[in-house]
C-alpha cells in the first residue's frame, strides 16, 4: 500500500485529520487487530484497557509513512529487575551488570521473558535493585524489532 491509498482509507472511514479515534480504526485503516498480538489474552482487564488507549496514541504520534511500516508483535505486563555491582567497594555508585524481565499473566503467574548480563561484571557480587512494572510493547518498525516501556496511555519510553 502506498501513502495515497492509506490517506484514502483514513478519509473513507471518516478520519479526515488522519488521526485514529479508537483501536478499531487500526483494523479499518491498517488491517491490524490490536487484540491479536502475542500476550494480549494474558493481560488483565485494566492492562487491556491501558493498551487499547496507548496503541491509538502511539500510532497517532507517528507520520503516515512510519505507520505503514509498523507491525505490533506483543504486549506483556512485565516486571523488570536490574542486578547492580560495585567495581570498587569504595565507589558511591553502582553499575548495572544484568537483568531479568518477567511476564506476568492475569493470574499473577510469572514467566521469564528475557535475561541479560554484562560479561565484564560477572566476577563481581551483584545485588538486586528495586523492580519496575510496566506494559512491554514489542513491535517491528521498518523491518527492525523494537520495544517500549508503556507507563500510561500517553507515556512510554
Amino acid at each position: 500500500m502506498n501513502r495515497f491509498q492509506l490517506e484514502k482509507l483514513y478519509e473513507v472511514n471518516g478520519l479526515k485529520d488522519y488521526k485514529l479515534k479508537t483501536p478499531e480504526d487500526l483494523l479499518k485503516t491498517h488491517g491490524i487487530d490490536f487484540r491479536e498480538v502475542d500476550g494480549y489474552n494474558r493481560l488483565d482487564d485494566l492492562n487491556k484497557q491501558l493498551y487499547s488507549k496507548f496503541i491509538v496514541n502511539f500510532f497517532n504520534g507517528l507520520g503516515l509513512d512510519s505507520r505503514m511500516t509498523l507491525i505490533p508483535k506483543g504486549i506483556y505486563y512485565a516486571e523488570d529487575f536490574d542486578y547492580l555491582v560495585k567495581e570498587n567497594p569504595e565507589d558511591d555508585y553502582y553499575n548495572v551488570a544484568g537483568g531479568v524481565v518477567l511476564a506476568i499473566d492475569r493470574n499473577g503467574v510469572k514467566t521469564v521473558h528475557r535475561t541479560w548480563k554484562d560479561e565484564d561484571h560477572t566476577h563481581l557480587e551483584a545485588i538486586e535493585s528495586k523492580h519496575k512494572t510496566y506494559l512491554r510493547f514489542e513491535y517491528e518498525h521498518d523491518g527492525r524489532p523494537e520495544w517500549l516501556h508503556v507507563t500510561d496511555q500517553k507515556n512510554w519510553y
